[in-house]
């Protein structure tokens, strides 16, 4: 049986977020999905709230299995984009930086490839599935007041809609990543910004993490697409 290891944040681990807004785990998650239509033999490495530097150290932690595996996963990005948000709607006159910055995580992101390539397992990077702003926004200001809202859009700029946007810039460089360093990337976002439908119906009520049927989008997109 073919032995993969996947490297990412909570979308790999398979979290989602319940009716009564609690972080779950996902009945089957993607790569569960994917393990059994491929009978793929998968170690699931995603950490909620990882970046690329989570990344770099999972790679430490875990190098002995992924020198194992024939493939390597990696999903990073959606977390290094983020910003600290209630410092923003206390103090929105003053400057703020990503978790990562887009040039650190282009450099870091390769290192990881570098690194899986090192230890003699074939990387494949996947793409983000987008977000969407209005709901994340929502989200994360649940708690804040109506002044700190405020505060908060006009950091953006007046809409929320640069979220999803800035988010976007992050998956732009993924595939830029893939051409510069001859890494197959599975093309995650696509299926979602073409989808025939509500694409609420596919994400938790946070708006940044699919639910069950986004993540069976995701597992039918890596289906059509491993190598």
């Amino acid at each position: 049986m073919t032995k993969v290891a996947a490297l990412g944040d909570s979308v790999t681990k398979g979290v989602i977020l319940t009716e009564a807004n609690k972080y779950s785990l996902a009945d089957h998650n993607y790569l569960d999905i994917v393990s059994r239509s491929l009978d793929l033999q998968i170690s699931n490495y995603g950490r909620f709230g990882s970046t690329v530097d989570t990344g770099d150290a999972m790679i430490t932690r875990h190098s002995d299995e992924i020198a194992k595996s024939e493939y390597t996963f990696i999903e990073y990005g959606g977390n290094d984009c983020d910003f600290d948000w209630m410092k923003i709607a206390e103090s929105p006159s003053d400057d703020y930086a990503p978790k990562t910055t887009l040039e650190d995580f282009k450099i870091r992101f390769i290192r990881l490839i570098n690194k899986v390539r090192d230890l003699g397992s074939k990387p494949i990077i996947l793409s983000l599935p987008p977000i969407l702003s209005g709901s994340y926004f929502s989200f994360f200001s649940r708690f804040m007041s109506e002044e700190q809202k405020e505060n908060v859009i006009n950091w953006l700029g007046g809409s929320t809609d640069i979220i999803s946007r800035w988010h976007e810039s992050y998956n732009r460089a993924l595939f830029m990543i893939a051409q510069e360093t001859q890494t197959p990337i599975i093309d995650i976002t696509t299926p979602f910004d073409t989808f025939r439908g509500d694409i609420s119906s596919l994400y938790c009520a946070d708006g940044i993490h699919p639910n069950d049927k986004g993540h069976k989008m995701i597992a039918t997109t890596i289906i059509n697409s491993y190598l």
